[in-house]
């Protein structure tokens, strides 16, 4: 046998310790992981252990998050929701006695002194409406609107004040969808069903630093900027504006004519200077056309999509909208100046506003909603105007001028041509008679003229039918709103005499419209008949309580109608309520089946197996005692173990 063949291969010592040690540490390791798998109950204890399980599960845990906060948001809008609805219930209840008293105390057979005693029940029931209205849930006022902190009904000026915050409060009840959920005091008691004001549009004219979002747009649809199409005869050229991303008119107005320019076109974008409420192309080229790209609306919405030929192109308004921020000197074309305010009448309360150093309509209510006289000054929900709110319930409120037309150019007086005439005499209305004329005119010269008011609906009506058989009488006279702010004016040339009004065919209504009486040779100033005030159940309430202590039984049926009408209003604010509470609930059982199901798929994906976890644990610690004992018995062989 040959040397070669009778070689041994042998492994040296340090390589046997080094590869036995791996394989402890291996099944070391491999017990440990299966003790933690055990312990922590998770299936994966890093994300290198499944890459594409650990991504799913970060997704899960993220959405199984957010429903967790969906989930919330319901529960607390379903039970706020159930407390709404046991309140409503309860003014229900409440008006239900009311109306029993009004019919009871209606007829003529009842005393003053019962009458009176009345009285103090309905001013107990007031006070019961109060408190439910400041009913609160989890510490938040039920109907304060997002003013969740403070009761939304006071009684800062002797009645019941409405003060609560005029937005609505809404919470997250879907990925990406949020729901408004509460009913406020003034939906619920019908605090704004009727607001004063808000009878001038504002012509807001543009500015370089009008802002895009204030834009009703031509159509009354926004403004949705995108690229227009602009082809030129004269010399031709055709180029391409791209308006997107712009913030202002000024922005638009630099786009277009950037463009204009690289193009070789001389025409320009600028506001149109004899409509500052429009843009306007120039100057005039043989033809003009704007056209939109890909079915785009930015050329219609900014009211260019014409052609215009030998002439500049004249854009149609765009509609700025009001906002705050809007300077006074864009509210009308040459700007609107208020140098002598006006003066309010609340109840027994009158201010006098100045609008010294305003320059914007924010300056402008704050004035007035600093007043401190209980009304709210707002900009209507269009953006055209200002509108009035009475705060008070039961007072009367009226807002005239300050021996200017303060008052009257921003549309806040009490009373236009567009106030109906139900609203005269606290809601009662006048009373024509049939077949005849209600009253004569009589000017300082004698001339005379008789008007009939037959089929009139609004103040406007009243002041035209004035108007129009004076002139038909050449008498001259002219009638107009009153500077008192809730009353009709009547002006005529002078004379020996003095302007009168007299009643004919024992009609009421000059009684009625406050004119029944002389002036001087000039000028006729009716009293103040069309004061505003707040609609809704505290009102109504305030005038049976006053109808019953004045032993008046017109007033008493008068607010039982209101009353009863507000009835059916509630029965309708229930209705809502009930329903806001089912969608909630269905939204709320579907999200918490939703949770359910992201549980289990987590869970599957998440948690470990104990039975496979065991087992492998078992696997793993057989392994580490197998490996101990072969490395025992490698580590105590000697010489004698390969001798023999």
């Amino acid at each position: 046998m040959s040397a070669t063949s009778n070689n041994i291969s042998r492994i040296s010592n340090s390589l046997t310790t080094y590869a036995t040690l791996s394989r402890l540490r291996a099944n070391s390791l491999a017990v440990f992981r299966e003790q933690e798998r055990l312990s922590s109950g998770q299936a994966l204890l890093s994300a290198s252990d499944d890459p594409i399980a650990a991504e799913m599960i970060g997704r899960l845990t993220q959405s199984r998050a957010a429903q967790d906060q969906v989930l919330a948001n319901l529960r607390h809008a379903d039970g706020y929701l159930a407390a709404s609805d046991t309140a409503v219930s309860d003014i229900g209840d409440i008006l239900t006695d009311a109306a029993r008293i009004a019919s009871e105390q209606a007829s003529n057979l009842q005393s003053a002194e019962e009458r009176a005693s009345q009285a103090a029940v309905v001013d107990g029931l007031i006070d019961q409406l109060r408190n439910v209205g400041n009913r609160q849930y989890q510490g938040l006022y039920l109907f304060g609107g997002r003013g969740v902190n403070s009761a939304p009904l006071t009684g800062d000026f002797g009645r019941i004040s409405y003060t609560g915050d005029a937005g609505s409060r809404q919470t997250l009840v879907a990925t990406n969808l949020s729901q408004a959920y509460d009913i406020s005091a003034a939906g619920v008691f019908g605090l704004k069903d009727d607001l004063s004001g808000a009878y001038v549009d504002f012509d807001v004219q543009l500015s370089s630093s009008t802002r895009v979002t204030e834009l009703a747009g031509a159509t009354n649809s926004g403004v949705r900027l995108g690229r227009i199409q602009v082809s030129q005869t004269g010399p031709a050229i055709n180029f391409e504006v791209d308006f997107t991303g712009a913030e202002t008119v000024g922005d638009l107005i630099a786009r277009f004519n950037n463009a204009a320019a690289t193009a070789g076109s001389s025409l320009t974008l600028g506001i149109n200077p004899s409509d500052g409420g429009a843009l306007q192309i120039s100057p005039a080229v043989a033809s003009v056309q704007i056209t939109e790209i890909n079915n785009g609306t930015t050329a219609t919405d900014l009211g260019i999509r014409k052609t215009a030929t030998a002439a500049t192109l004249d854009g149609d308004t765009v509609n700025r909208r009001v906002s705050l921020t809007t300077p006074l000197s864009e509210l009308q074309p040459g700007g609107l100046s208020l140098t002598n305010g006006v003066v309010i009448k609340n109840g027994t309360k009158t201010a006098t506003v100045t609008f010294a150093g305003a320059t914007t309509v924010q300056d402008v209510l704050n004035q007035l909603n600093n007043a401190g006289i209980g009304i709210r000054a707002s900009i209507t929900d269009d953006g055209n105007g200002i509108v009035i709110e009475n705060q008070v319930a039961g007072t009367p409120l009226i807002i005239g001028e300050n021996g200017g037309t303060d008052a009257d150019r921003l549309g806040i007086k009490t009373i236009d041509a567009s106030v109906s005439l139900s609203r005269v005499n606290g809601g009662r209305g006048i009373h024509p008679v049939a077949g005849g004329f209600d009253f004569r005119v009589t000017n300082a010269n004698g001339v005379t003229f008789d008007v009939s008011l037959a089929g009139a609906k609004t103040i406007g009506d009243v002041i035209n039918a004035i108007n129009s058989a004076s002139t038909l009488a050449g008498a001259g006279v002219v009638a107009t709103t009153s500077q008192g702010g809730a009353g009709l004016h009547l002006s005529g040339p002078a004379g020996a005499g003095s302007l009168s009004v007299t009643a004919l065919n024992l009609s009421p209504v000059a009684q009625e419209l406050g004119i029944a009486k002389a002036g001087t040779a000039t000028d006729l100033d009716g009293d103040n008949v069309t004061p505003f005030y707040q609609s809704g159940i505290f009102t109504a309430l305030y005038r049976l309580r006053d109808g019953l202590l004045t032993n008046s039984s017109s007033e008493i049926t008068e607010s039982g109608a209101a009353i009863n009408a507000l009835q059916k209003q509630v029965s309708g604010t229930a209705g809502e309520v009930g329903a806001r509470s089912k969608s909630m609930r269905d939204r709320l059982q579907q999200t918490e089946d939703a949770v359910s199901a992201t549980t289990v798929l987590l869970s599957q994906i998440k948690d470990v197996d104990f039975t496979d976890a065991v087992t492998k644990f078992q696997q793993a610690q057989t392994a580490l005692q197998a490996s101990l004992l072969t490395t025992s018995r490698i580590q105590n062989l000697s010489l004698l173990d390969f001798l023999r």
